[in-house]
């Protein structure tokens, strides 16, 4: 019984959390960051890899394309970054009941993150393109 009363006070202040405007943009644009991060490699990478079974994963300046693996191994950024989300927006909740200026540090933090691993994924598909051709 105190476990279910717990989840009900936890999923309330995520619903009062996300009923803030500022919360609710942050949350919108991380959640979209993320969603953009796994469709990248869907729409521009899937087609190739019927031809190369081995993809570049990583560059270095210094010593050119030192990673390649599967084709599936390019989900392994999205991934992270929604287990980021998920679990930011849970430490969000937490916080937003005691402290909101910590639950929106978080939040601002969520997004960059999140745009950061965009970055790193529009990168790895550029790269990928560049070496298709």
């Amino acid at each position: 019984m105190r476990v279910q009363k717990r989840l009900q006070h936890f999923f309330t202040d995520m619903r009062d959390m996300l009923f803030t405007p500022r919360f609710l943009w942050s949350a919108l644009l991380a959640f979209l960051f993320c969603v953009l991060n796994a469709a990248l490699p869907i729409v521009r990478i899937m087609p190739l890899s019927a031809a190369r079974p081995f993809i570049p994963l990583h560059y270095n300046i210094y010593l050119g394309v030192d990673q390649l693996g599967a084709w599936n191994q390019i989900f392994i950024l999205p991934i992270l970054g929604f287990c980021l989300f998920l679990f930011n927006l849970f430490i969000q909740t937490i916080a937003f009941r005691r402290e909101k200026l910590l639950a929106f540090m978080i939040a601002v933090a969520t997004v960059l993150v999140e745009f950061i691993f965009l970055g790193a994924m529009v990168l790895i598909v550029l790269l990928n393109l560049s070496y298709a051709s």
